[in-house]
């Protein structure tokens, strides 16, 4: 076993209508009035296009090549005022760059709750309609128990956001549709949930402790596919963001989780 594998045990708001929890409001609230008034702003690297790789396929991150205990320099906090690696954002995180055996990847291991954003709007040769599929791998070594993504324990191991432009309002504003692929402590695997007034949805891909410490896992799921069932629509073509988060504030329950090689992939 691994030194970060043995590592272990560091240490609400009312309703809305839907029992989505202050985190799943304040992400959507700041996600909000970022893109609408921050967005078109000069945020560096947010242009940038993606890598191309040999397969059709668009490198989003693998964390590869920065510094071991560093937080992964192209991503933003969640409000995309700063880098999450400025000096004075990086003392919230609990999020980490480590590497085992020459590969290098974003870890976890807390209970604080803060997203990682990887903005996607701007990059000129993203379409999803090329690449639909995103494909990421994950590992949990730890569940926040008792965690649930659609009350007011709203802590996960381990969860990935694809946030797409305005939708549904609420209120008395529009706010960004998500599709939030979680391995959760407690929902039952298979199963899709809506919160925020339908514009956040949930989809489970793991639960619980069967797999836990059982290493890489490899996802894979048609974006575009999953917006159409979820949302009854079609999506955008580039995404606002990709944001990461792991957390076990409102359980108090640690969580740890491992991250890496998020690819869109053409079909």
């Amino acid at each position: 076993m691994g030194l970060l594998q043995s590592a272990k045990y560091n240490h609400k708001a009312n309703d809305l209508v839907d029992k989505s929890g202050m985190k799943a409001f304040t992400l959507l609230f700041i996600i909000t009035i970022t893109f609408n008034t921050v967005y078109g702003q000069d945020l560096r690297d947010i242009h940038n296009p993606l890598k191309e790789l040999k397969n059709g396929g668009l490198l989003i991150e693998d964390f590869e090549g920065e510094p071991i205990g560093s937080l992964p320099g192209g991503w933003y906090n969640r409000d995309l005022k700063r880098k999450a690696n400025h000096p004075e954002e990086a003392l919230l995180y609990h999020y980490s760059i480590q590497e085992e055996y020459g590969n290098q990847f974003l870890y976890y291991n807390h209970t604080d709750a803060r997203h990682l954003n990887l903005p996607l709007k701007e990059r000129g040769n993203l379409n999803i309609y090329d690449t639909p599929i995103l494909s990421w791998k994950w590992r949990v070594e730890e569940i926040p128990e008792g965690g649930n993504e659609t009350g007011d324990d709203n802590d996960v191991a381990a969860s990935i956001y694809v946030v797409f432009d305005m939708g549904r309002v609420a209120l008395f504003k529009k706010v960004p549709k998500s599709i939030r692929y979680t391995w959760s402590s407690t929902l039952k695997k298979g199963s899709d949930h809506s919160i925020f007034f339908g514009n956040q949805k949930i989809v489970v891909l793991e639960s619980g402790n069967d797999k836990v410490g059982s290493g890489w896992m490899q996802v894979k799921r048609n974006i575009v596919e999953d917006y159409r069932r979820l949302f009854g629509d079609d999506p955008p073509k580039r995404p606002l963001a990709i944001l990461i988060l792991s957390d076990g504030d409102s359980t108090n329950e640690n969580a740890i989780a491992y991250y890496d090689d998020l690819i869109l992939l053409p079909e």
